[in-house]
């Protein structure tokens, strides 16, 4: 079976070729770079480079239709939210050439939108946090006497369609009134597109993964992070797979069965520390950044979605094993760093964050029982090899860069973020 795989710089690209690769598919990886994570991969047949769709919207499309039909592609695998969006869009016309099982366009884009998937999680009962929706700067005037602090503020999308291309938007915090202001004055997504501002769940990350067919939950499974990046709550870099919670298995069938979802989504909630309860904080309706856990745990959702796509539909949702761990090394490493270099305030911890100390003890656990590791691979190893090499390269010119601002040559970034290069690696968290 001939599999084409997008976005070759992201883990769940490099997780889906390898998973394919070892059953024997020929996996075609594509990037909008000449090489890519997933392109170095032993299990990549063949890599292809494509116009980027962050930039060129239309000739990614017009590349995605021609590509699949001449080189006669069996299965489109999707990797992050934009390609995803672009084969939602398109899967009319891609269904006459390949199989590919994505959503309907209307379930993707309300999940994608968060403003709207929480209005339709609170009508369906499920827990969310108190969000104020903001307008753009002139609608936070409205809302400004009625927040609480810390605040969460997060565009409603995570990435913004303009006629431009996609733009990327990430999460802030807000400790104060003069926070708030100086953030929707200083970054324009937020003074010009709808955000939300949410009280803060301080708690573990737990996410629940699925795999619908048209509605249908057939397969699942659940982690816990144990480490994220950054270390108030992104994208993990230790996680371990936990048995799947009734109730939120239940929330996931309320919210995506109705609209007919197919293929993959992921859900993710935030445990309150304090009450124990579960809180949606949003839905990635793609591949996962932790998806080679589920693998190593014995739920290998590539195959299962290849699968499905072909309409071979599992006769049951597959067991997986508890308390397996997946590591990111590098991206671990970058938690290391940011507590080590930063201040705590400047990285909106909880006063539970471990300590500094503690931080760098736990870092140093390289072998632990169950442990696997997620880019690095003894059987596959130029993938690791090809992430070191980017990440040495963006550390350099992070540095070159602050160097420079030291000097008073350039603007020195903001210190409550690296600078963007570097944060850029990981975009399908």
């Amino acid at each position: 079976m001939k599999v084409f795989v997008t976005d070759g710089d992201e883990r769940p690209a490099l997780a889906s070729a390898r998973a394919l690769g070892r059953r024997g598919d020929f996996v075609v990886v594509g990037s909008d770079q000449r090489q890519s994570l997933a392109g170095s991969s032993r299990y990549c047949r063949r890599h292809v480079s494509y116009p980027s769709p962050l930039v060129n919207r239309q000739a990614f499309d017009d590349f995605l239709l021609d590509f699949v039909e001449r080189e006669r592609i069996d299965v489109l695998v999707p990797v992050t939210d934009v390609t995803m969006h672009a084969a939602c869009v398109n899967q009319g016309r891609l269904r006459r050439f390949c199989a590919l099982a994505v959503p309907p366009l209307e379930a993707f884009e309300l999940v994608t939108d968060k403003r709207s998937l929480l209005e339709a999680a609170a009508q369906s009962g499920i827990p969310v946090p108190r969000t104020h929706v903001i307008e753009g700067i002139a609608g936070l005037k409205t809302h400004i006497d009625r927040i609480e602090y810390p605040a969460v503020v997060k565009p409603s999308r995570s990435r913004i369609r303009t006629e431009q291309g996609w733009r990327p938007a990430s999460v802030h915090y807000a400790w104060s009134e003069r926070d708030l202001w100086r953030l929707y004055r200083d970054i324009d997504y937020l003074a010009s597109y709808p955000s939300l501002i949410q009280e803060r769940i301080v708690g573990s990350g737990v996410g629940v993964f699925g795999l619908f067919d048209r509605g249908h939950l057939i397969a699942a499974f659940a982690h816990r992070r144990l480490r994220e990046k950054p270390p108030a709550g992104g994208v993990s870099v230790l996680c371990e797979s936990i048995p799947l919670d009734p109730d939120l298995r239940a929330h996931a069938i309320r919210l995506l069965g109705p609209r007919g979802w197919h293929g993959v989504a992921m859900l993710e909630f935030k445990q309150d520390s304090r009450s124990g309860q579960f809180f949606l904080m949003e839905i990635n309706g793609r591949f996962w950044g932790s998806l080679q856990l589920a693998i190593d745990a014995g739920a290998s959702f590539p195959v299962l979605a290849c699968d499905l796509a072909l309409g071979r539909r599992p006769d049951r949702s597959p067991l997986y094993a508890i308390g397996v761990k997946s590591r990111w090394l590098l991206g671990d490493l970058d938690h290391l760093l940011l507590r080590l270099l930063k201040k705590d305030r400047d990285l909106h911890l909880a006063e539970t964050a471990p300590s500094r100390l503690r931080v760098i003890a736990d870092f140093l656990k390289f072998v632990e029982p169950n442990l696997h590791y997620d880019v690095l691979d003894v059987e596959d190893p130029r993938p690791f090899v090809h992430e070191l090499r980017q990440s040495v390269g963006a550390l350099t010119r992070s540095a070159t860069q602050h160097a420079r601002s030291l000097a008073g040559r350039v603007k020195q970034p903001p210190c409550s973020q690296l600078p963007e290069e570097y944060e850029s690696r990981e975009l399908a968290g």
